[in-house]
């Protein structure tokens, strides 16, 4: 994998886009992948609301995106509260078990 910066052209509202990837070219597909997702909260906004302006559209629609990302982001942190939890109960129950074993 080359370690070079890579542009990679992206287009948002008729407008183009010219983003450095600096993976070399291995975060193209992402970015692109990135951009396609904007574009479509973008056309879907456009399609719940009578706004046209461009600006207000994108500022609502990485609103939005923030939103997921923030829910997203909460999501995990429960889950990661969760694994923790048992990581700690197992480790007890091995204690417990260690304990027995001494024991007997």
């Amino acid at each position: 994998m080359s370690s070079e910066s890579v542009r990679v052209k992206l287009k948002i509202f008729d407008t183009e886009f010219s983003i450095r990837d600096n993976k070399g070219g291995a975060g193209a597909e992402t970015l692109e992948q990135v951009a396609y997702y904007v574009k479509s909260k973008i056309a879907e906004l456009q399609e719940q609301t009578k706004i046209r302006d461009e600006g207000k559209i994108a500022v609502m629609s990485a609103l939005n995106i923030a939103m997921e990302l923030f829910e997203t982001k909460a999501k995990y942190e429960a889950e990661a509260r969760k694994v923790q939890e048992c990581q700690e109960r197992i480790k007890s129950i091995n204690n417990m078990i260690g304990s027995v074993k001494k024991v007997n």
